[in-house]
């Protein structure tokens, strides 16, 4: 590994960590610069996974719809329950060092940090659209995780969009 990727690695992990100190340390408060800060390190490190796993081949079906985004922009149940699914189906079923923890981890933390901005009700029933893409998700197999991670580029600008949303 060269030395630049090394302290861009370093780099992105403190970022994370003050990510996550600033989510404890003011729980009750919403931290909008630093979640975008976080989601923008996220989307270079997730297009440094996508290059190290297998190339989606699947080209004729797609986890994330149009109509996904418009409910994870209004719904918060969606919104939580979609990031939860890629923290524990997505990166859970990689056998990835690091870079899987991060991501995870990042996930997780952004999670919690945008619940901050606007705390979400838990729900115990899983939504619809987050029931299909799982039942897609399903059908795929192995080749799921690999078309979940394909679409972070996707599912990243949608966290980014509804984070200039926020008040």
């Amino acid at each position: 590994m060269r030395p630049y990727s090394l302290f861009r690695s370093g780099l992105l992990l403190v970022l994370l960590c003050l990510f996550i100190a600033e989510g404890k340390k003011a729980s009750s408060g919403c931290r909008k610069g630093m979640i975008s800060k976080v989601t923008e390190n996220l989307y270079v490190k997730a297009t440094t996974f996508k290059a190290s796993i297998p190339k989606d081949l699947i080209k004729n079906r797609r986890l994330l719809k149009k109509t996904t985004k418009n409910l994870f922009m209004k719904n918060c149940s969606v919104r939580d329950q979609l990031l939860s699914f890629y923290v524990k189906n997505v990166f859970g079923g990689l056998d990835f060092g690091s870079e899987k923890v991060y991501l995870a981890s990042a996930f997780q933390a952004l999670q919690e940090n945008l619940n901050n901005c606007l705390p979400c009700a838990p729900s115990t029933r899983i939504t619809t659209a987050v029931k299909k893409i799982k039942k897609t998700f399903d059908k795929l197999g192995e080749k799921g995780i690999y078309k979940a991670i394909s679409e972070l580029d996707i599912l990243l600008p949608w966290i980014q969009t509804y984070i200039e949303t926020i008040k």
